[in-house]
């Protein structure tokens, strides 16, 4: 039996039914966490300039685009969804994955969903199914796959989001095996792009292609069964290694590994120095003009996924340690506020990067977090040092439920009213009880004053 036919097989059975509570309740704040940055990235460039590539609110129009007034056809929302959750980089991370699993899954469940008519409970257990495909893959073929320069998000978060699509559409097992063996076709995505809009096209695409690839499978489209761990299937092409896939459902990686829901909008290898760095601020009651320089002390992991060339968007400021350090130490926080023109161009934050040095410190724990450490010199001779080996969101220091609503009220501000967005918090605590999910994906649409259709 293939590696394909296994996932198969299992995506299929009952066994996520297992799933303790904890799981499902980690899986209700995905939804949660994934809609609130879809809300926010919905405002961006990016997403907008794919929606306007085509006409919306056309008569087969059947899916939300979330924060835009508008809808679309399923793959078409799938696309576009997905690339609004990646645009800020807000959205969450799994360690073992090495990805960003929920941007893609959400957004291509939630329009399948409101298509078909499909419960909240089915579409959570779907949403549970593709988060342990993707993750289980992660394990098996990382780290040699992100050390190649592929976006995991886009090369496994494809094949989990087609096993949670073929979940929720409930295909048969044999047109499950071919729409992830489609899927193992539509993988790509190189982080050469991190710091650009492609890098959020990414999710788009993988969001797409997940329900495309179930739908032609179940239109009768096959693929080879072997695509993952044939003599040229993705395994060996992308990693150059055999896959070894651990047993689905044997333990549950929303329990064993998470969620890391992220705090602050960039990447996961800048959080612990922002925290730390932000900790010296506050704690040390330091005025950033009296810095004189600035060393980050980073795991050897951290110089793969950031971008040293000076920024000079917001995207490149997302993915660059020097910017982030340097707003968390001028602002006092880090929102999506600090990541604007006005924020890159400020003379403080210019003289602080120019002051940071970066340094890898061998000394910090392998623990797949992104450990670091900030050390400020300061003009009164003064140095002072703050470590973080976990940052906030990471294991042990997990955002809450309340932190997560409290972050999807800050997204929705504009976009949705105060009134909708209390309602849309309300179904999605309780998503498994909803019978229907399009009354909750149509309020997504947006009512407040920033939430507009897309260009045509």
């Amino acid at each position: 039996m293939t590696a394909l036919e296994q996932i198969a097989h299992w995506v299929q059975s009952p066994d996520i039914e297992r799933l303790p509570d904890a799981g499902l309740a980690t899986a209700r704040l995905a939804f949660l966490d994934t809609l609130a940055v879809t809300l926010i990235g919905s405002r961006r460039a990016a997403p907008r300039i794919v929606a306007s590539l085509e006409p919306v609110n056309l008569p087969h129009s059947t899916a939300s685009l979330v924060g835009m007034c508008s809808r679309t056809s399923v793959a078409r929302a799938a696309l576009i969804n997905g690339t609004a959750a990646h645009a800020d980089l807000f959205d969450d991370n799994s360690a073992p994955m090495i990805a960003h699993p929920s941007a893609s899954l959400v957004s291509a469940l939630l329009p399948l969903a409101q298509s078909i008519g499909a419960s909240g409970h089915d579409l959570l257990l779907a949403y549970c199914v593709g988060f342990e495909v993707g993750v289980k893959l992660g394990r098996a073929v990382n780290p040699a796959l992100y050390e190649q320069g592929w976006h995991v998000t886009r090369v496994l978060g494809v094949l989990g989001a087609t096993a949670a699509c073929c979940r929720l559409a409930r295909v048969s097992v044999e047109q499950t095996i071919h729409a992830l063996g489609i899927a193992t076709s539509a993988a790509g995505g190189l982080r050469q792009h991190f710091g650009t809009m492609t890098m959020a096209l990414h999710a788009g695409w993988t969001a797409r292609d997940a329900i495309e690839s179930m739908q032609l499978a179940a239109r009768g489209f096959d693929a080879d069964p072997a695509g993952l761990d044939g003599r040229y299937g993705l395994a060996r092409v992308f990693a150059q290694s055999e896959v070894r896939l651990p047993n689905l459902g044997e333990s549950f990686e929303l329990i064993e590994s998470g969620i890391i829901f992220k705090p602050y909008p960039c990447g996961a290898p800048t959080h612990a120095a922002i925290d730390a760095a932000l900790s010296l601020s506050a704690n040390q009651r330091i005025d950033p003009a009296q810095i004189e320089w600035v060393v980050c002390h980073v795991h050897p992991w951290n110089a793969m996924t950031l971008r040293d060339e000076r920024p000079s968007t917001a995207n490149q400021a997302r993915v660059n340690l020097r910017f982030c350090v340097a707003a968390a130490l001028r602002f006092g926080r880090v929102t999506p506020d600090e990541f604007s023109s006005d924020a890159l161009r400020d003379p403080l934050v210019q003289r602080l990067m120019s002051a940071t040095d970066i340094r890898v410190d061998a000394s910090l724990p392998d623990n797949g977090e992104f450990p670091a450490a900030v050390t400020l010199q300061l003009r009164d001779g003064r140095t002072v040092t703050e470590r973080r080996d976990v940052p906030p969101g990471g294991t042990g220091r997990r955002l809450d439920a309340a932190q997560i609503q409290a972050k999807f009220r800050q997204c929705a501000a504009g976009v949705l009213t105060d009134q909708t967005c209390g309602r849309a918090i309300t179904a999605l605590t309780r998503l498994d009880a909803l019978a229907d999910v399009d009354a909750l994906a149509r309020a997504l649409e947006g009512d407040g004053p920033q939430a507009a259709a897309p260009a045509a």
